[in-house]
């Protein structure tokens, strides 16, 4: 064990690396390209771009969305601000026709339904991920228009 720690060591000393002996283009490898282009400066901001695809593509994608959700949950749980109560809803439908939303992005509701059959409007907002795909940043459950009392 001596021996073959004193040899990779005298190895990495003679400034012979372990890999030497290696033919790169026979045995199917590529050497690994090193940039040589500096760091970014901090200071420049790069511009999310804009949402390319159609509305029934993000409509597909937002309903494939809540799908998984419910698969993972058995619901899709929301917040109502308002009552300070988690709600546990299922999809009832996804609009078809997005709009536009600040900065780029885009928003497309959702109708949802409680076990009580009530509906609900949640809108999800997305834009272009980190990654090049879609990203939902944001999702909202819209206010009931409160109804007038009866005299």
């Amino acid at each position: 064990m001596k021996t073959l720690i004193l040899l990779a060591l005298g190895a990495g000393l003679a400034g012979t690396p372990a890999y030497a002996g290696l033919d790169y283009e026979e045995d199917g490898l590529t050497e690994a390209v090193v940039s040589t282009e500096t760091a970014k400066n901090g200071d420049e901001e790069e511009e999310q771009p804009m949402i390319q695809e159609n509305d029934a593509d993000l409509a597909d994608f937002v309903t494939d969305y809540i799908k998984k959700d419910i698969e993972l949950k058995g619901a899709f749980f929301i917040e109502d601000r308002a009552s300070k109560r988690i709600m546990k809803l299922e999809l009832a439908g996804v609009e078809k026709k997005t709009s536009e939303a600040e900065g780029g992005a885009k928003k497309l509701a959702a109708s949802l339904k409680d076990a009580a059959g009530k509906k609900y409007t949640v809108v999800f907002y997305m834009h272009n991920g980190p990654w090049g795909g879609l990203d939902i940043f944001k999702i909202e459950l819209k206010a009931e228009k409160a109804k007038p009392a009866k005299k």
